[in-house]
């Protein structure tokens, strides 16, 4: 067995039973840090998810490098470059939009996701700039792991399983990856896993899945602006004269 194979059979181990462990571990730790009071909770549980992002990405190459097809992995250029850019511009409009729609009311949301992603909302700026490196990483780094890797060692370990029978199993285990949101949260995110992986095989290449991946993390930074901010000052103020309730159970706001 070479070392290539070694390190993609560990990989893939990593990728099915480890990173959702790992997840669970640093963001309850990133919890215990931040109702303790330390100041850099948060971005200590950033710099941990970059370093794991950026181990993951050179692994991935690493093995492209050591004879894996670059297009097995996605690493070639899309078809079709102007239905690319107009897939992405139409979606980032869409995601502009409706956080700039969510931004209002971004408080109430907060307070509501507490529990679930509170660790990874960002308040100051060095938070909010470690928050946008990680959402461009993640981007990057989930889309070699779990749609460019995963779905070219299920090709090759799981040949009696068709394309979209791979598809959905690369989006449960990348579900299972984010479960330290909560169930309802690693279903949301496999789900947007399964429309990635759509535009993968769709366009034969990465790129697309990328950008949209990285800007749909993105949009936190426009839905929940840094403290001290007119949006938070002013809801703070009309939440305070006005006592609003406002139910906000089918706004689904999901970091990934």
């Amino acid at each position: 067995m070479t070392l290539g194979l070694v390190f993609t059979h560990l990989l893939a181990a990593y990728a099915v039973l480890a990173a959702p462990w790992l997840g669970c571990v640093w963001y309850q730790k990133a919890r215990r840090r931040i109702a303790a009071g330390l100041a850099d909770a948060k971005v200590r549980l950033y710099r941990e998810l970059a370093a794991e992002q950026t181990v993951s990405t050179g692994v991935v190459l690493a093995l492209w490098r050591s004879g894996i097809p670059a297009r097995s992995l996605g690493l070639f250029a899309p078809r079709m470059w102007a239905w690319n850019m107009a897939v992405f511009l139409v979606i980032a409009g869409l995601l502009v939009w409706s956080s700039l729609w969510l931004r209002p009311k971004a408080e109430k949301l907060k307070k509501r996701v507490e529990g679930k992603i509170g660790a990874l909302l960002p308040e100051s700026h060095q938070e909010r700039f470690w928050f946008g490196a990680i959402s461009v990483g993640a981007g990057i780094s989930e889309e070699l792991v779990f749609r460019g890797f995963l779905l070219y060692y299920f090709s090759a370990y799981l040949t009696h399983v068709n394309m979209l029978g791979r598809a959905l199993l690369a989006s449960l285990v990348f579900g299972l990856g984010h479960i330290y949101q909560g169930w309802r949260g690693a279903v949301g995110t496999g789900i947007l896993g399964l429309v990635f992986a759509g535009f993968y095989l769709a366009t034969g290449s990465l790129l697309l899945p990328v950008a949209i991946h990285a800007a749909v993390d993105l949009r936190g930074l426009i839905i929940f602006p840094p403290d001290g901010s007119p949006t938070i000052r002013g809801g703070n103020q009309r939440l305070a004269l006005r006592g609003q309730t406002d139910d906000l159970s089918s706004n689904n706001v999901s970091l990934l």
